[in-house]
């Protein structure tokens, strides 16, 4: 068997650590459509995000309309529709989605975070004899423990002339390395979902 250098295991787990740090992906963990609705896709969106920071929520709001209008496909930011209400009621988005001509409502809310402790084995060669390998040269790594934190937000959709919820899911991600990371990686897993529904119409 080959002898792994202790650099070399080094820059193994440092090339395994760049990809995850450098890949945010939001999985979806649910997702639920009612079987029986017949209307959509949709092409005028308010896109509503409830965050406890207003700047968090603007960020949201903001980034998933320029990506609906990315893709041909008219939005409004809540804050910019309902302006002044960091929690919109339902008369707000009621009002708003009349004065806009708004077919479909997308809010989206944080489930929870869920933060863990796992255990990683230690690294070593020499097969079963591997730790009687390590005082006779033997590659070794011990083995170690790291935090893992997931992120869960749920978006529901709904159709703004009956107010029916319509559809609905919920992601998780892992480890997101900072909040504008985490919100494009959810809103690239909505918008794939609303495509693979077909509830987004575009061209």
């Amino acid at each position: 068997m080959k002898k792994m250098s202790r650099l070399g295991l080094m820059w193994g787990w440092l090339s395994i650590l760049a990809m995850l740090v450098g890949c945010t992906t939001a999985k979806p963990v649910a997702e639920w459509r009612d079987a029986n609705y017949q209307g959509g896709p949709f092409n005028n969106f308010l896109i509503v995000g409830v965050a406890g920071q207003e700047s968090i929520r603007r960020t949201f709001e903001e980034t998933f309309v320029n990506r609906l209008r990315d893709e041909q496909v008219n939005a409004i930011a809540g804050f910019e529709a309902i302006p002044g209400e960091a929690r919109p009621s339902k008369d707000s988005i009621k009002a708003a989605i009349e004065e806009k001509d708004i077919d479909a409502v997308l809010i989206t809310h944080l489930v929870g975070v869920d933060e863990k402790q796992i255990y990683h084995p230690p690294t070593y060669s020499g097969g079963v004899y591997g730790y009687y390998g390590v005082v006779r040269g033997y590659a070794y790594e011990p083995g170690y423990v790291s935090k893992q934190k997931t992120v869960k937000l749920e978006t529901n959709l709904y159709d703004a002339s009956s107010e029916k919820l319509i559809w609905s899911m919920q992601s998780a991600t892992i480890n997101p390395s900072n909040e504008k990371k985490l919100i494009e990686a959810k809103i690239k897993t909505v918008v794939k979902r609303l495509k693979a529904q077909q509830l987004l119409a575009v061209p």
